[in-house]
Protein backbone atom coordinates (compact mmCIF):
# COMPACT_ATOMS: atom_id res chain seq x y z
CA UNK A 1 0.00 0.00 0.00
CA UNK A 2 1.05 3.39 -0.32
CA UNK A 3 2.51 5.21 2.09
CA UNK A 4 0.53 7.12 4.58
CA UNK A 5 2.63 10.51 4.22
CA UNK A 6 0.36 12.17 1.80
CA UNK A 7 -2.99 11.85 4.47
CA UNK A 8 -1.19 14.27 6.91
CA UNK A 9 -1.06 16.74 4.22
CA UNK A 10 -5.05 16.57 3.19
CA UNK A 11 -5.68 17.34 6.92
CA UNK A 12 -3.62 20.20 7.77
CA UNK A 13 -5.52 21.40 4.76
CA UNK A 14 -8.69 20.91 5.74
CA UNK A 15 -7.43 21.80 9.05
CA UNK A 16 -6.35 25.43 7.27
CA UNK A 17 -9.79 25.70 6.00
CA UNK A 18 -11.69 25.57 8.98
CA UNK A 19 -9.07 28.09 11.33
CA UNK A 20 -9.69 30.84 8.14
CA UNK A 21 -13.29 30.44 8.41
CA UNK A 22 -12.65 31.74 12.33
CA UNK A 23 -10.37 33.64 11.62
CA UNK A 24 -12.82 35.66 8.94
CA UNK A 25 -14.96 35.34 11.18
CA UNK A 26 -13.46 37.46 13.78
CA UNK A 27 -12.25 40.41 11.06
CA UNK A 28 -15.44 40.28 9.40
CA UNK A 29 -16.74 41.64 13.03
CA UNK A 30 -13.87 43.81 14.11
CA UNK A 31 -13.45 45.52 10.45
CA UNK A 32 -17.04 45.14 9.40
CA UNK A 33 -16.50 44.14 5.75
CA UNK A 34 -17.80 40.52 4.91
CA UNK A 35 -14.98 38.27 4.82
CA UNK A 36 -16.69 35.28 6.17
CA UNK A 37 -19.11 34.91 3.42
CA UNK A 38 -15.95 34.47 1.41
CA UNK A 39 -14.25 32.38 3.13
CA UNK A 40 -16.90 29.76 2.72
CA UNK A 41 -15.70 29.88 -0.93
CA UNK A 42 -12.11 29.52 0.11
CA UNK A 43 -13.43 26.11 2.47
CA UNK A 44 -15.17 24.57 -0.45
CA UNK A 45 -12.54 24.82 -3.05
CA UNK A 46 -9.85 23.16 0.10
CA UNK A 47 -12.68 20.26 0.44
CA UNK A 48 -12.74 19.58 -3.33
CA UNK A 49 -8.98 19.67 -3.40
CA UNK A 50 -8.86 17.23 -0.19
CA UNK A 51 -11.42 15.18 -1.88
CA UNK A 52 -9.15 14.84 -4.89
CA UNK A 53 -6.27 13.97 -3.24
CA UNK A 54 -8.08 11.46 -1.49
CA UNK A 55 -9.79 9.64 -4.19
CA UNK A 56 -5.46 9.89 -5.85
CA UNK A 57 -4.55 8.17 -2.77
CA UNK A 58 -7.24 5.26 -2.63
CA UNK A 59 -6.41 4.73 -6.62
CA UNK A 60 -2.76 4.13 -6.23
CA UNK A 61 -3.92 1.77 -3.47
CA UNK A 62 -5.78 0.07 -5.40
CA UNK A 63 -3.04 -0.55 -8.14
CA UNK A 64 -0.54 -1.34 -5.35
CA UNK A 65 -3.50 -4.13 -4.21
CA UNK A 66 -3.57 -5.63 -8.16
CA UNK A 67 0.32 -5.10 -8.37
CA UNK A 68 0.64 -7.17 -5.21
CA UNK A 69 1.36 -11.21 -6.07
CA UNK A 70 1.61 -12.15 -2.50
CA UNK A 71 -1.95 -12.25 -1.38
CA UNK A 72 -4.84 -14.58 -2.35
CA UNK A 73 -7.85 -13.16 -4.42
CA UNK A 74 -9.53 -12.91 -1.28
CA UNK A 75 -7.17 -10.58 0.90
CA UNK A 76 -7.39 -8.50 -2.22
CA UNK A 77 -11.14 -7.99 -2.13
CA UNK A 78 -10.83 -7.59 1.56
CA UNK A 79 -8.17 -4.57 1.32
CA UNK A 80 -10.48 -3.24 -1.74
CA UNK A 81 -13.78 -3.22 0.48
CA UNK A 82 -12.36 -1.51 3.44
CA UNK A 83 -10.31 1.37 2.31
CA UNK A 84 -8.53 2.50 5.75
CA UNK A 85 -9.59 4.18 9.24
CA UNK A 86 -7.81 7.24 7.75
CA UNK A 87 -9.08 7.37 4.14
CA UNK A 88 -12.39 7.30 5.52
CA UNK A 89 -12.45 9.97 8.72
CA UNK A 90 -10.42 12.19 6.41
CA UNK A 91 -13.01 11.75 3.45
CA UNK A 92 -16.00 12.32 5.65
CA UNK A 93 -14.13 15.44 7.46
CA UNK A 94 -14.16 16.77 3.73
CA UNK A 95 -17.50 16.37 2.79
CA UNK A 96 -18.62 18.38 6.22
CA UNK A 97 -16.04 21.18 5.26
CA UNK A 98 -17.42 21.15 1.82
CA UNK A 99 -21.00 21.14 2.92
CA UNK A 100 -20.55 23.82 5.84
CA UNK A 101 -18.46 25.93 3.40
CA UNK A 102 -21.53 26.20 1.16
CA UNK A 103 -24.07 26.96 4.05
CA UNK A 104 -21.03 29.71 4.52
CA UNK A 105 -20.87 31.10 1.39
CA UNK A 106 -24.40 31.29 0.34
CA UNK A 107 -25.39 32.75 4.12
CA UNK A 108 -22.50 33.77 6.09
CA UNK A 109 -23.20 37.25 5.13
CA UNK A 110 -26.83 36.94 7.25
CA UNK A 111 -24.71 35.64 10.14
CA UNK A 112 -23.44 39.42 10.59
Amino acid sequence: MTPKRNYPMVGIGLVLAWIFVVFSLIVSNQVGVDWFSRSGAVMCLLAAAANFSLVKIHQRDLADIFKDHEHSAREKAERILEPSGSYLHLSRLSYLTGIVGTAIWGYGDLVL
